[in-house]
């Protein structure tokens, strides 16, 4: 029997998208659950693998550990290409999908780092960090309807399913939230539907709640 990846996960939350991949491998699949109390850099369960204390982290089977869900989402691409996650070197979505893959770590996925405890990084001041979280909320819709705007569906990447629809998934859920998404960005919401009806997500999202 190979060897089991361990993921470490709190639920809800970003790895949550690198579960869902992995669902779509046949790599078993070790989770261990983080409470969101010590994600984080004091994090006790994370510290001696991953000083930062963030979720996903996952240590491979030969022991050596990954972070960053763009990075995992790439090495399981790598590994399970029968799993479609992402388009292969000659694909010619392969470019669009590195460009979009590394949007949504960068400049969306930030907004919340940013924005879900701003009082982190502004020396515990509360009015300053609930200017920050609308700010940062408010740049995060800008950028999904500007994502809006360059897709054309059913899928990201078109007709082509991949790691990208899981992001979306995923990311609907949290602020502004599925009912903003529907209303704003319904070629995005109708992703999030499509991979939420799919049995591995429905798995995924009861073993999150």
């Amino acid at each position: 029997m190979a060897k089991s990846y361990k993921l470490y996960a709190a639920k809800r939350g970003g790895s949550m998208i690198v579960e869902r991949a992995f669902a779509a491998t046949k790599f078993p699949l070790t989770i261990v659950d983080v409470a969101w109390e010590d994600v984080g850099w004091e994090s006790k369960a994370l510290k001696k693998i991953n000083p930062l204390g963030q979720v996903p982290t996952l240590v491979l089977p030969d022991g050596s550990v990954m972070t960053e869900s763009a990075a995992i989402i790439l090495h399981l691409g790598d590994r399970a290409p029968e799993a479609k996650l992402v388009p292969a070197a000659d694909d010619p979505h392969r470019a669009q999908f590195l460009r979009w893959l590394i949007f949504l770590v960068s400049a969306v996925y930030p907004t919340f780092t940013y924005g879900d405890e701003p009082k982190r990084w502004l020396a515990g001041d509360e009015q300053a960090g609930n200017k920050l979280r609308a700010s940062t909320d408010d740049h995060r819709k800008m950028l999904w309807k500007f994502v809006e705007g360059q897709i054309k569906g059913p899928w990201f990447l078109g007709d082509n399913w991949s790691a990208l629809d899981i992001y979306v998934w995923v990311m609907s859920h949290w602020r502004p939230g599925r009912d903003w998404m529907k209303a704003e960005c319904p070629k995005l919401h109708k992703i999030a539907d499509a991979v939420k009806g799919q049995a591995a997500s429905k798995r995924v999202a009861a073993r999150n709640s």
